[in-house]
């Protein structure tokens, strides 16, 4: 049995996903270079689990894999001030955790998979948590292009976007490349290098994590360097300011995606009061991306802030 294009659009569009392309399961080995030149520059920091080979090979995450399906979720936040007292919480974390979003919608698509082809174990979901170069198969799938701060910049919902897929043993109908993948799209702007504040952006398309703030906001376990902190304009977890300014990112409207409102998690402050109660209940974070720095990380970025 064929699924057509339209009928794989229209059930990952009932499912929630705001656009999905498709493409062959095979990374492109000009972004498998970059991968490799950018882990021997050193430029993941501590992000040992980057240094995965299997992120360059599909056929290693489900064998036999012959096909990718890509989908976008657009969760665009209200832009917020930098506030004395408060720290601000990167766009994407102030609601719900997406991955839990995602790890929802996959089972119910590879469900509806397995059962329109009367086929079992022919896909498996991924998201960034999956060792895979997903960029590369969204840019490869027509869905956008990498922007010079290395971010997917999709031709509709700019970078405010997340990225899950599936892998399937199926051959599948292609979505078409609007571009030309591989020539840069940003012409001579360089706006995102320009307000990087401490200068991660190391090169256009080349981000270093060792001065990246989302880094040591999000994923670095050691207190974050002197240099780097006296550059943080106020963020208590992750960051935004690379997609603020980018152009792509002009005059789009919020996400309509209630998951990802600040109602449905810590919302986008913290303030002593609750950087307290969260020490006290560590519980408060369950379900929400800010729990990955936990209760005793947050407390310690809060208080960097003041210092």
């Amino acid at each position: 049995m064929t699924l057509s294009l339209e009928e794989i659009r229209a059930q990952a569009f009932a499912l929630g996903w705001d656009d999905v392309g498709i493409t062959s399961a095979t990374i492109p080995q000009p972004d498998i270079d970059a991968y490799q030149q950018w882990l021997e520059e050193g430029h993941h920091a501590h992000l040992h689990y980057m240094e995965n080979q299997v992120r360059c090979s599909p056929e290693l995450i489900l064998p036999g894999a012959k096909s990718a399906i890509l989908f976008v979720t657009y969760y665009k936040q209200p832009k917020e001030p930098f506030r004395p007292g408060q720290g601000l919480i990167a766009s994407y974390a102030r609601g719900k955790d997406y991955h839990h979003v995602h790890r929802k919608r996959l089972k119910k698509f590879i469900a509806w998979l397995e059962e329109r082809t009367q086929l079992s174990g022919i896909a498996k979901g991924f998201s960034d948590s999956t060792p895979l170069l997903e960029k590369a198969l969204a840019v490869q799938a027509g869905l956008g292009w990498f922007g010079k701060n290395t971010l997917l910049i999709h031709r509709r919902f700019g970078t405010f976007i997340l990225l899950s897929g599936v892998l399937t043993t199926l051959e599948l109908p292609h979505t078409k490349q609007h571009l030309d993948t591989h020539i840069p799209k940003c012409g001579s702007c360089t706006r995102c290098l320009d307000a990087c504040p401490t200068q991660a952006l190391v090169a256009p398309y080349k981000l270093d994590a060792k001065r990246c703030l989302s880094y040591h906001l999000i994923e670095s376990k050691e207190p974050i360097p002197a240099e780097i902190q006296q550059h943080n304009p106020g963020y208590a977890f992750g960051c935004d300011i690379c997609q603020d300014v980018c152009p792509h990112n002009a005059r789009k409207e919020d996400s309509a995606h209630p998951e990802f409102s600040p109602g449905q998690g810590i919302g986008p402050y913290l303030e002593e009061t609750r950087v307290d109660a969260i020490q006290k209940n560590p519980e408060q974070l369950f379900g929400t991306p800010l729990q990955r720095k936990g209760a005793t990380g947050l407390a310690s970025n809060f208080k960097a802030l003041s210092k």
